[in-house]
């Protein structure tokens, strides 16, 4: 459903827009899948535990915000894995993304980038983001996360993630970054939130294997969930300057996939969560 963000019943520069047309022109369904096999390898190299923040899970009636939700993957997964129930939100800027059958979720159609509803703002016992800080651009993630820092209730916490990428993907990964103006935001996601004036600030690291490396049955959806952004991210870097030629770009995504196909390989995601101070 998409609706607003009350309990459903009871218990400009150079920018990403490249990457977001054509992800568009790809159509919807393959993004999809790309970030249903990304999770999947996400969800094993974390054993399971989507929520490092900690929150009590046992008790009902927690409300949880996935900003940049897409279909709503990271939000099934926490809801499937949990015995209490609790209330399930997803926003995201494109709301074609969202499900035809959303399946007791609230999906809202809201940029991270835009002030947030005041009926909703220090609601959320959890708001969680991961892997699409870098649409912040033209402004910096840091100011994405002091929005996301009105949502928590006192005592609520927020957890940004971010990663993987690798070898030459890597690097232009970094150079698109900084081009865009975001920077370096994955090494920084701790001092974001503690800037952000949240308290009680932790992060972890934590390898993920890819391709040949993986698990057998997660091999295939790793190299896809890993190299299928390439494309749109060097159409990114092919509006701005780096060190890397127009055929070199051209040729990055098979490059890449071949790699994790024949070698394999291994990356740290970044995790990080910190509290809104508890009142009083």
């Amino acid at each position: 459903m998409t609706a607003t963000m009350t309990n459903p019943g009871e218990p400009k520069g150079a920018t990403m827009d490249n990457f977001m047309n054509m992800t568009k022109e790809a159509g919807h369904t393959p993004e999809i899948q790309r970030l249903v096999d990304l999770h999947a390898v996400l969800n094993d190299a974390m054993n399971g535990q989507l929520i490092l923040a900690p929150i009590s899970l046992e008790e009902p009636g927690k409300r949880m915000l996935d900003s940049g939700t897409a279909d709503g993957t990271w939000l099934r997964g926490v809801r499937d894995s949990l015995s209490a129930q609790h209330y399930y939100f997803g926003s995201d800027i494109e709301g074609e993304l969202f499900p035809t059958q959303p399946d007791g979720i609230t999906y809202v159609q809201q940029s991270f980038k835009e002030p947030w509803p005041t009926d909703v703002r220090n609601s959320f016992d959890l708001v969680h983001v991961r892997g699409s800080l870098a649409g912040s651009s033209p402004e910096r993630p840091a100011e994405v996360i002091k929005n996301l820092a009105s949502l928590p209730k006192p005592g609520g916490w927020i957890q940004p993630s971010n990663g993987p990428a690798m070898t030459d993907f890597a690097r232009m990964t970094s150079e698109v970054w900084t081009g865009i103006g975001v920077g370096d935001f994955a090494n920084q996601l701790k001092t974001m939130l503690e800037e952000a004036g949240l308290q009680n600030a932790e992060e972890r690291w934590i390898i993920v294997e890819l391709g040949k490396r993986a698990k057998p049955e997660l091999q295939a959806q790793s190299a896809n969930g890993v190299s299928a952004p390439v494309k749109p991210i060097a159409a990114v870097a092919n509006d701005l300057e780096t060190a890397f030629s127009r055929e070199q770009l051209d040729s990055l995504q098979g490059r890449v996939r071949a790699e994790l196909e024949n070698e394999g390989g291994r990356v740290e995601m970044i995790v990080a969560w910190a509290q809104q101070p508890v009142e009083g």
